[in-house]
């Protein structure tokens, strides 16, 4: 009689229970990584585009000093994001569209433009690019004033 109630139609065997309870914890478990796999592209989609900026920025004052012309650039957010700009002495705080002017002199570049003194002293061959809290150090090949 007991083995009648449970060949019922509607009846839940356990054995289907354990098998929806396995799936919701494999599910959670799959979604966790797939979710946080999502903050770390975002961080590592902001450091690739913060050394694509350092490397142009490098690459202009080179084409500067080597060609010995005068080079405007313009500097853009990057999407919603701004960033700043370290070197020598001086920030470039991009929020805004700025443009900024290499000057080739006899032992590298000198910056004029939309800068700030920062306050900080970083030597001549270094560039920081900070994305708030999260910077890069790049060294360059030549002397950025």
């Amino acid at each position: 009689m007991l083995k009648k109630a449970f060949n019922k139609k509607g009846q839940i065997t356990i054995d289907a229970i354990l098998a929806i309870m396995f799936i919701l914890i494999v599910s959670t478990i799959i979604y966790y990584n797939v979710f946080n796999m999502v903050g770390n592209f975002k961080d590592a989609e902001l450091a690739d585009r913060a050394y694509s900026i350092a490397d142009s920025f490098e690459n202009y004052a080179l084409l500067s000093y080597s060609k010995n012309a005068v080079i405007v650039m313009d500097l853009k957010p990057v999407g919603n994001k701004n960033y700043t700009i370290y070197f020598a002495d001086k920030k470039i705080s991009v929020d805004t569209k700025k443009t900024i002017i290499l000057v080739p002199s006899n032992n590298g570049v000198v910056v004029e433009g939309d800068y700030e003194n920062s306050g900080k002293i970083i030597p001549d061959n270094i560039i920081n690019i900070s994305f708030g809290d999260f910077y890069i150090v790049k060294n360059t090949s030549l002397s950025i004033k």
